[in-house]
């Protein structure tokens, strides 16, 4: 929440407290697609002594619960009749209503365009998937074959002279073979998985075995009921977080079994990519400290796209305790 609003909200608790009598108040409100749950703090707070009293003001929107209001009275000082904890729901209700509203015009239009950018980032990085086949693949396969050739050539040549030249061509042939190879590594992980006319179940599953014939390792995958349709940037996201979530754990969690659930309720889309491996300490990837280094890039590529969806990212995991990597998604975003 901005600095803005953060006031606001915080003018309203003082105004609430002077009107009630409360020593000090807290407003705790539940989170959505498009606003983060959130807690703010009376700063100007009264201290208290024993015995003090405390309400809790249920904050609604229609019939769904979005928040509550604690408030807390000195020993000495009265608690609020019914009418008066109405007025301060109403307040804070309307307040909230007010502050979804201005979120809204804030944002609504920057996260569409949000949107719009992932999935046309996901075809820029198919043209230059495309451009290196293309390209420098193209030359690579020349050169190999040139090689080859020269190789055969050798024979003819007197034995001094392909004693001297028939190691160099060798290593010249494995070199190119190898860069070969990672480049069709690099390649196969870049390639889109034709996200416009499969299914979010489909594409993963598709990820899971592409994963295990680069890898030889087994990837576990469960879909659990049925998976709403999603936007294409969700399905992007989505596919690109189990991804680099499978990638890390081959490279650093030393086992060569993964697990990966993909599940929805209440209006989310929940994917977990799991592993028992030797795990780690994450870095926190929310708030004034998240991590921007270098060295967390993956993690922070998860964030980033999560956030350009609405979406929610946790990383648990302890030394020698394992990983789990889970980002949830609201399935109309």
């Amino acid at each position: 929440m901005n600095a803005t609003l953060d006031a606001a909200y915080q003018r309203l608790l003082k105004e609430l407290c002077r009107r009630l009598g409360a020593a000090r108040a807290e407003l705790q409100l539940l989170g959505n697609a498009d606003m983060p749950a959130r807690t703010i703090v009376q700063d100007d707070a009264r201290p208290v002594g024993a015995g003090a009293h405390a309400i809790a003001i249920p904050i609604r929107e229609g019939a769904h619960d979005i928040g509550r209001l604690h408030m807390v009275f000195a020993s000495s000082a009265p608690l609020p009749d019914p009418a008066e904890q109405e007025l301060a729901q109403t307040m804070v209700e309307l307040a909230a209503l007010l502050v979804e509203e201005h979120h809204q015009l804030s944002w609504g239009v920057l996260r569409q365009a949000s949107r719009r950018i992932l999935s046309v980032a996901e075809e820029e990085l198919q043209r230059i998937v495309l451009d290196i086949h293309d390209g420098p693949v193209q030359k690579l396969f020349a050169l190999s074959s040139h090689l080859a050739l020269l190789q055969a050539q050798l024979g003819d040549t007197p034995p001094e002279a392909r004693a001297t030249l028939e190691p160099t061509v060798q290593r010249a042939t494995m070199l190119i073979e190898g860069a070969l190879q990672d480049i069709r590594v690099m390649l196969s992980g870049l390639r889109m998985a034709e996200f416009h006319q499969r299914s979010l179940p489909d594409v993963l599953e598709e990820l899971a075995f592409q994963h295990e014939t680069l890898t030889s390792n087994h990837v576990a995958l469960e879909i659990a009921g049925a998976i709403p349709p999603v936007s294409m940037p969700v399905k992007i996201a989505l596919y690109r977080v189990m991804q680099e979530g499978l990638s890390n754990a081959y490279r650093h969690a030393n086992v060569d079994r993964h697990a990966v659930r993909v599940s929805s309720h209440d209006g989310w889309v929940e994917l977990e990519v799991a592993d028992q491996g030797r795990g780690f300490e994450p870095p926190p990837l929310e708030g004034p400290g998240a991590t921007e280094r270098e060295e967390h890039i993956g993690l922070r590529g998860m964030r980033e796209r999560m956030h350009l969806v609405g979406g929610q990212l946790r990383v648990i995991s302890q030394p020698g305790q394992g990983t789990r990597v889970i980002v949830q998604v609201p399935s109309d975003a």
